[in-house]
């Protein structure tokens, strides 16, 4: 048995930021109360890591970020996610008393200024995304009038924008490069004053290109390690599996199944941008022990 280790995979210089602002929380405030505003990244092992350093963890989808926020006794310090927070819930946190630690990606502030400019330009906006993802969440939230969400090429046909109406067309950062322009393609048949931006972070695209690089005939499954809320990571299983490759996601070696390699040759292992070095590496070493005779 063979095993390949694609390149690039794992950690994005996002998650590093923001991993280390949260780090550098903990030295800054050793006294005070720190609350993790929803998952910093998609990744339960970064997550617990911190809990286990004393971060409260506010996780729950029944509460909307502005009532999560009031619940917190002022002069906490919060920590808001890679994916970007709503505007209104950052500064109502600023304004009453609250230390607030943005880790938002940079990729995702520019997509939130590029929806900001083309706004003041009297666009109207279509955000191809994710439904309930965080980064969605907070890029809608900009002006929920004049942006308009789809998920599908489905939702494009539905939407009853004014056909002369400039449109700017942007999207999650976390996408498939190919689900983004199917989607985009239908926007430009349905409308015709139309600007697309794709806003695929750099880490996102080349780690999705590295797997569409995959030989069909050379690769016999492909791992991919990474979180189940993870978007990226769930769309590298995605795409590896519309180009016919034998694709399961993993959140540890500990998921592997032996029946699942028996009779494999060779085996891909990659990783979302959101998963530790030290997860993936202990899935490559535990294969290639089982390679040894």
């Amino acid at each position: 048995m063979n095993i390949l280790k694609v390149s690039p995979r794992g950690f994005c210089l996002g998650v590093v930021k923001s991993i280390k602002m949260a780090k550098e929380a903990l030295k800054m405030y050793p006294n005070k109360d720190i609350y993790m505003i929803g998952l910093l990244v998609h990744n339960k092992n970064v997550v617990s890591d911190f809990e286990s350093q004393g971060i409260k963890i506010i996780d729950d989808w029944k509460k909307s970020r502005l009532e999560i926020i009031k619940s917190i006794p002022k002069g906490s310090v919060v920590v808001f996610s890679a994916h970007g927070t709503d505007k209104n819930v950052v500064d109502y946190a600023q304004e009453n008393g609250l230390i607030v630690i943005d880790t938002k990606c940079e990729w995702v502030l520019e997509t939130e200024n590029l929806i900001n400019d083309y706004l003041k330009l009297g666009f109207e906006i279509i955000f191809i995304g994710k439904h309930n993802h965080p980064e969605t969440i907070a890029l809608t939230s900009i002006n929920k009038e004049k942006i308009h969400l789809v998920t599908n090429t489905q939702e494009v046909e539905n939407l009853n924008l004014n056909g002369e109406s400039d449109i700017f067309v942007t999207n999650q950062t976390t996408l498939s490069i190919i689900d983004t322009q199917i989607i985009y393609e239908k926007i430009k048949t349905k409308y015709k004053n139309v600007k697309f931006k794709n806003d695929l972070c750099d880490a996102t695209l080349v780690r999705q290109k590295a797997v569409l690089d995959l030989k069909t005939d050379e690769v016999d499954l492909l791992f991919v390690v990474g979180d189940e809320r993870s978007n990226n990571t769930l769309k590298l299983v995605e795409l590896a599996e519309n180009k016919g490759i034998r694709s399961i996601r993993i959140n540890s070696k500990n998921d592997i199944d032996l029946n699942e390699i028996k009779d494999v040759n060779t085996i891909a292992v990659t990783a979302g941008a959101s998963t530790p070095s030290i997860i993936q590496n202990e899935v490559i070493t535990y294969l290639e022990s089982l390679c040894k005779p």
